[in-house]
C-alpha cells in the first residue's frame, strides 16, 4: 500500500512463505514488501489467507494504492454492477467478490494500522448498503421488464422504487464486523404509486426482498455477500417480509416494545427509496424518543441483559472461553449503557439521537449524563473490544464472539493486535472489561447472583442442613425443605432412574446447575415438582444426566419443556437418545432445510445391514427427527409452516426407503409382474405439506399391470400381489417393535373406502371417480399428490386427478353435497374445545372446503392444481372468486401455528383443562400475542370471519 503498513509481531510463516514463492517476480516485489505486515497475518487467518490467494492479481493492485482509494473501486464496481448486470447469475458472484476483497482489506489495513477498527467497520457497512442498493436497482429493472411498475424503465431504480430498507444495530451504526449479519427491515410507502396494480404492492415488494435476501445469503462461488436477518420487522412471525408504512407505523404506536426502541436507535435508511426511509423515521421519532425522561425502560434493558447472561452462560469476567459480545463487561454492556441513558433522556435532548456507539457516548458527555472520562474510557474500550471481536472473527469468517479456550490460541489473537505477550494482552483484555463492568454497574443494579458457587448444598444426613436451607431460599425456593426432601430421595436411588451409581454421581454433579436452571423459571418449586415428576418416570438416568452436565443449553430446554410442553417430556422419558441430536452444531441448520434432514435420514439408513434393521432404524432416526422439528418448533427455529414441510419430508423420506426395503424383500419371494408400475398417492396433510408431529400417513397404492402371475419362486396373481406388497408396506409403517411405531397409516380414501380392495388398479381408480366417486371424495383428491411412482407412472395418474376434478358438474348439487358433509361432521365429530380449530365452525375444515369445492367449481379460473390450502386461498382473492382470500390465507397461517403448537407440545390437546399456563404463555408467543387472552378473542373473531366468508363463497358458488 501506498500508506505504510505496521509490522506484525514476527512469527515463523511456511505458508505464507510457500505461497509468496509460487508468485511471479513482480507480484513478489509488491507482496515482499508488505511481508511484516501480510505475513503473520495470513499465516494466522486462513480464511484471509483463502481470499488472498483468489484475488492476488487485485491484491498485488490494491498494495501499491491507498485503502481508501482500492475501496471506492469496489463500490463502484459494486454500483456499477447493480446498474447493467442482466440477471442475478451475473450480479452475484460481484457481489460476493466485492465482499471478500472488502475483507480482506480491512483486514490488512486495520491490522497493519492504516485504518482504525472504526474505519474498517465503516467500510464493511458501506459495502453492505451498495449491495443491497445494486440488488435492489436489478430486481427494479426486471419487475419494469415484467410490466408491473408505472415508472419508465429509466427510472426503474432502487431510488425511485417506493421500498424503503432500513439497517438496524451494528449495521445501522455504520460498526458491522467481519462475520456480521445485516439486520434490515424494509417497509414500502403505497402513495409513491411505483405498482402497476397497488393491490399487489404487498406480494410484489415482498417476493422482491426474498429475492434481494437469497441475492445476498445464498451460498454460491465465492461465498455470500452478507447473511441477512429480517426479524426485527413487526410482528416477525405474522407479517410479510415488506409492510406498508402505515401498517409499521401503526404497530410501534401500539405495541412497540423497549427493546424495539433501542434497536430503532441506530435505524439508518441504508438503501433503497431514501425519501421514503427518511420520512419514515421523522414520523417514528416521537415512538423512539418519549417526551418525558423514561427511567422505567432501565428495568426493560436490565432484564434484556439478564436473559443473554442466563440464555448465553455468561459467567464471570475471563479471558479463555470469554464472549467478547456478550459476557460480563463486553462489548453488549457498553451498548447498554449507552443506549439505555439516550432512550431515558433523548426525547427532550435532540443531541443525544446519534447511531454509532462511540458518538453517543460523546453525545452524553456534551449533554453532562456522563462525565468525559467515562465516554473517553468507554469509547477506547468499546473500540479495543471491537478490534479483538473483528480478530475473531477474521480468522476463518466465523460468526464467533467466544475468546479461545487455550493459552496458544489466545496468543494467535493477541499477536494479531500486536501484542506478542500473552500475559499483557490478557492483563489488557480483563482490565478492559472490569473498566465497562464497573460503569455498567453504576448504571444497572444486577443483584446477586445465582451461581451455583453461592452457599452451601448439603444433601446428605437426615436432618436440613441450615446453609442449604438458606442458599435454596435465596434461590428462589419457596419451601427449601421439600426441596431438601425431593432431592434427598434421587440421592437415595429412590427412583429407577437413580438407582445406578453412576447415575448418583452423574447427579450429584450436575445439582447444583441443575438447581439453578430450575430457579430462573420464576417458580422453583414448581419446576422442582415437575422435574421431580418427570424423574419418577424415567427408566435410565445416567445418558441423560451425562448429557445435561455437558450441555447447559439443554437444561434450560429441558425444563422448559416440562412446563410448556409435556408431550416432548414424555419423549424424553422414554426414548432418552431423542435429545441427542439437540447438541449437533448443525441443529438449526437441519431442522430447517429439507435436503440437510433427508441426507441424514439416509445416512442413518444407510448403515442397515439387514430389512429388519431397516425398521427399526427407521423409527430410531423417525422419533429422533420429529422431536427436533418439534423443538425447533417450540423454540422458534422453525416457523409453523416450516415445521410442517419438514414432518412431511421426514415422512415421504422415510416411506419411500421403507417402501424400496419392502419391495426388494417382497420381489425376493415373489419376484415382479412384468411391466407392472407403482404409485403411491398421498392425501390430506402429507400431500399438502402441512404434517404434524402426530399426523398418521394417508396414502393408497396405486398399480397399472396387465392381469397374470409375477414371477418369483412363490408368484402371486395381479390382484394378490399388490395387495400383499401394500399389506407388507402398511405393516414396516405401523407393525410396533422394540423402537415403537413409527407412523399410523389411514388408507380410507382408497376407491370404495375400506370396503375396496387395499391395493387399486388404474382403470379402477379412473373408472370409480369418473362414475361412482362422492363429491366428498374429489374434494380429498383436488389436493392429492403422487409422492413415489415408478418411470412416468405419476403424470399418468396427475392426468386421471385432473380428468376427475375438472368434469363438468352442477354447481349447486355440488354445493349442496359440501354443506350437507360439513353438517354431518359438526353432528358426528363436534370440536371438543374453542381450540379444536380443525373441526370448530369456522375453522380449518371450513377454509379446506372452501378451497376443495372451488377447485371442484373453479379450477381452470384458479389454475392451481393440486395445491395446498393456503395459496389456493391467496389465488381466489387474486381472481376476485373470495374477496378475502389473503386474508383467509392469513387465518389459516395463525390456525396451523395453533395446531402445529398443541400438537408438538401436548399429549392431549384436545383437553384444554389440562393445559399448563406455560402451554399458555408459549402459544401466545410463538403466534406472536402478548397474552393467551388475547389470542382467544382474535380467535375468535378469526372464526366467525371464516364462517362468514364460506357462506358467501357458497351462495357465489350455486351460480358458477
Amino acid at each position: 500500500m501506498v500508506t505504510k503498513l505496521n509490522p506484525l509481531p514476527p512469527i515463523p510463516t511456511p505458508v505464507f512463505s510457500a505461497w509468496l514463492g509460487e508468485q511471479s517476480d513482480a507480484h513478489q516485489a509488491v507482496l515482499g514488501q508488505a511481508a511484516t505486515a501480510l505475513g503473520p497475518l495470513l499465516e494466522l487467518a486462513p480464511y484471509l489467507l483463502g481470499l488472498a490467494q483468489d484475488n492476488v492479481d487485485w491484491l498485488v493492485v490494491a498494495l501499491s494504492d491507498t485503502p481508501d482509494g482500492s475501496f471506492i473501486d469496489i463500490i463502484d464496481a459494486v454500483e456499477t454492477a447493480g446498474n447493467t448486470a442482466a440477471d442475478e447469475a451475473e450480479l452475484g458472484p460481484i457481489l460476493r467478490i466485492a465482499k471478500g476483497r472488502t475483507a480482506l482489506l480491512a483486514a490488512i489495513a486495520e491490522t497493519g494500522g492504516a485504518w482504525t477498527t472504526a474505519q474498517a467497520t465503516a467500510a464493511l457497512s458501506d459495502l453492505a448498503d451498495a449491495a443491497l442498493d445494486a440488488a435492489l436497482n436489478l430486481l427494479m429493472r426486471q419487475a419494469s421488464a415484467r410490466d408491473q411498475l408505472t415508472l419508465p424503465p429509466d427510472q426503474a431504480n432502487a431510488a425511485n422504487s417506493g421500498l424503503a430498507i432500513f439497517a438496524l444495530g451494528k449495521h445501522g451504526g455504520q460498526e458491522l464486523n467481519y462475520s456480521s449479519d445485516i439486520d434490515i427491515v424494509v417497509f414500502y410507502d403505497p402513495q409513491k404509486g411505483v405498482l402497476r396494480d397497488p393491490l399487489e404492492a404487498t406480494r410484489t415488494y415482498s417476493r422482491m426482498v426474498q429475492k434481494l435476501v437469497g441475492l445476498m445469503e445464498d451460498r454460491q462461488p465465492h461465498g455470500y455477500v452478507f447473511r441477512t436477518d429480517l426479524r426485527l420487522r413487526p410482528d416477525p412471525g405474522s407479517t410479510p417480509v415488506a409492510i406498508s408504512v402505515d401498517a409499521a407505523l401503526s404497530y410501534y404506536e401500539s405495541r412497540g416494545q423497549n427493546w424495539e426502541r433501542a434497536a430503532w436507535i441506530k435505524a439508518r435508511a441504508c438503501a433503497g427509496d431514501r425519501q421514503v426511509g427518511q420520512a419514515f423515521l421523522k414520523e417514528l421519532a416521537p415512538y423512539i424518543w418519549r417526551k418525558h425522561l423514561d427511567f422505567a425502560t432501565i428495568a426493560d434493558i436490565q432484564a434484556m441483559k439478564r436473559q443473554i447472561n442466563i440464555a448465553k452462560n455468561v459467567g464471570s469476567i475471563r479471558v479463555e472461553g470469554h464472549n467478547v459480545k456478550l459476557g460480563r463487561g463486553g462489548i453488549r454492556e457498553i451498548e447498554f449503557f449507552t443506549q439505555t441513558q439516550q432512550l431515558i433522556a433523548g426525547g427532550r435532548d435532540k443531541t443525544l439521537r446519534v447511531k454509532p456507539t462511540a458518538h453517543a457516548l460523546a453525545a452524553l458527555a456534551d449533554a453532562n449524563w456522563i462525565s468525559p472520562r467515562a465516554a473517553t474510557e468507554l469509547s477506547q474500550t468499546y473500540w479495543y473490544l471491537r478490534a479483538v471481536e473483528n480478530r475473531l472473527q477474521m480468522l476463518r469468517d466465523e460468526q464467533t464472539h467466544v475468546m479461545p479456550a487455550t493459552a496458544a490460541d489466545v496468543a494467535v489473537i493477541g499477536q494479531l493486535m500486536g501484542e506478542p505477550d500473552l500475559r499483557q494482552f490478557e492483563t489488557d483484555y480483563r482490565a478492559a472489561l472490569e473498566l465497562v463492568t464497573a460503569y455498567y454497574s453504576d448504571l444497572f443494579t444486577e443483584g446477586e447472583s445465582l451461581g451455583s458457587g453461592e452457599g452451601n448444598l448439603v444433601f446428605t444426613g437426615s436432618d436440613d442442613d441450615p446453609g442449604t436451607l438458606e442458599t435454596l431460599t435465596n434461590m428462589g425456593f419457596a419451601d427449601a425443605t421439600k426441596a431438601i426432601e425431593i432431592v434427598r430421595k434421587w440421592h437415595y436411588g429412590s427412583y429407577p432412574a437413580t438407582r445406578a451409581s453412576a447415575a448418583r454421581a452423574h447427579l450429584t454433579e450436575l445439582l447444583p446447575a441443575l438447581l439453578v436452571t430450575l430457579s430462573n423459571t420464576g417458580n422453583a418449586d414448581a419446576a422442582l415438582a415437575k422435574f421431580d415428576d418427570f424423574l419418577s418416570r424415567l427408566p435410565v438416568g445416567v445418558q441423560l444426566f451425562a448429557l445435561l452436565r455437558n450441555h447447559p443449553s439443554l437444561r434450560t430446554l429441558l425444563v422448559q419443556l416440562l412446563a410448556s410442553a409435556p408431550r416432548m417430556a414424555e419423549s424424553v422419558i422414554h426414548r432418552a437418545h431423542v435429545m441427542d441430536g439437540l447438541i449437533d452444531p448443525a441443529f438449526a441448520n437441519d431442522v430447517t432445510r429439507r435436503d440437510a434432514l433427508i441426507a441424514k435420514v439416509d445416512a442413518f439408513l444407510a448403515d442397515a445391514r439387514s430389512y429388519e434393521e431397516v425398521i427399526d432404524r427407521a423409527r430410531i432416526i423417525g422419533q429422533e427427527q420429529k422431536f427436533l422439528i418439534a423443538a425447533g418448533l417450540l423454540s422458534g427455529t422453525v416457523d409453523a409452516r416450516g415445521a410442517g414441510e419438514q414432518f412431511t419430508a421426514l415422512a415421504e423420506t422415510l416411506l419411500h426407503r421403507l417402501f424400496d426395503s419392502v419391495r426388494a424383500e417382497f420381489e425376493r419371494r415373489h419376484g415382479v409382474m412384468e411391466g407392472g408400475k407403482v404409485a403411491l398417492l398421498a392425501f390430506g396433510k402429507m400431500a399438502s405439506h402441512e404434517m404434524t408431529v402426530a399426523s398418521d400417513l394417508d396414502f393408497i397404492l396405486l398399480y397399472d399391470a396387465v392381469d397374470g402371475e409375477s414371477d418369483g419362486p412363490k408368484p402371486l396373481s395381479t390382484n394378490h400381489y399388490y395387495t400383499r406388497l401394500t399389506q407388507r408396506l402398511v405393516a414396516a409403517i405401523t407393525a410396533p417393535t422394540g423402537e415403537g411405531v413409527l407412523y399410523e397409516a389411514d388408507m380410507r380414501l382408497r376407491p370404495s373406502g375400506n370396503a375396496g380392495p387395499l391395493a387399486t388398479s388404474l382403470a379402477g381408480f379412473t373408472s370409480y371417480h369418473r362414475d361412482n366417486a362422492w363429491t366428498w371424495e374429489h374434494l380429498a383428491l383436488s389436493r392429492a399428490r403422487v409422492i413415489l411412482a415408478d418411470g412416468s407412472f405419476g403424470d399418468v395418474i396427475n392426468d386421471a386427478i385432473n380428468a376427475a376434478i375438472s368434469r363438468a358438474r352442477d354447481a349447486a348439487k355440488t354445493v349442496d353435497d359440501v354443506l350437507a358433509m360439513r353438517a354431518m361432521m359438526a353432528k358426528e365429530r363436534p370440536p371438543r374445545h374453542a381450540f379444536d380449530l380443525k373441526l370448530a365452525e369456522g375453522g380449518l375444515i371450513d377454509l379446506e372446503f372452501i378451497v376443495q369445492s372451488a377447485q371442484l367449481l373453479a379450477g381452470q379460473t384458479i389454475a392451481l392444481p393440486q395445491a395446498a390450502t393456503a395459496p389456493v386461498l391467496s389465488r381466489l382473492g387474486e381472481t376476485g372468486l373470495v374477496p378475502q382470500g389473503a386474508r383467509l390465507a392469513e387465518i389459516h397461517g395463525v390456525y396451523s401455528t395453533v395446531l402445529q403448537v398443541m400438537s408438538s407440545a401436548l399429549v392431549q390437546p384436545l383437553k384444554d383443562e389440562v393445559w399448563p399456563n406455560a402451554f399458555r404463555e408459549l402459544l401466545a408467543g410463538l403466534t406472536n400475542y402478548p397474552n393467551f387472552e388475547r389470542l382467544e378473542l382474535d380467535l375468535a373473531a378469526m372464526r366467525a370471519e371464516v364462517t362468514e366468508a364460506a357462506r358467501a363463497w357458497y351462495e357465489k358458488a350455486r351460480g358458477l
